[in-house]
């Protein structure tokens, strides 16, 4: 199978309150869509990630998330949504 290939996601936070992941996906709402806060038990203790899209291929979700830093100011992080790895292998 072709590593681009797939459904991804970019992830643009982690917070340690999910009161903030919370604000973040309700602000980030109207504008897109799906959001998901994701937990992740880390061995620094609990973040909860915030998502942005599902975007089919990596080369798209990488062109979303330079969308989301121009338009929002974010550091987007590509995740491929259906095994949780990092786009690229990268930990």
């Amino acid at each position: 199978m072709d590593p681009g290939s797939g459904f991804f996601t970019v992830q643009v936070g982690a917070f340690r309150d999910p009161a903030n992941a919370e604000r973040l996906r309700d602000r980030l709402n109207a504008t897109y869509s799906p959001i998901f806060v994701q937990q992740y038990d880390s061995p620094e203790g609990l973040y909860y990630r915030v998502r942005v899209g599902k975007v089919s291929g990596e080369d798209a979700a990488r062109q979303f998330g330079e969308q989301l830093r121009s338009h929002e100011g974010f550091t987007p992080f590509v995740v491929r949504l259906d095994e949780g790895i990092p786009a690229g292998g990268n930990p």
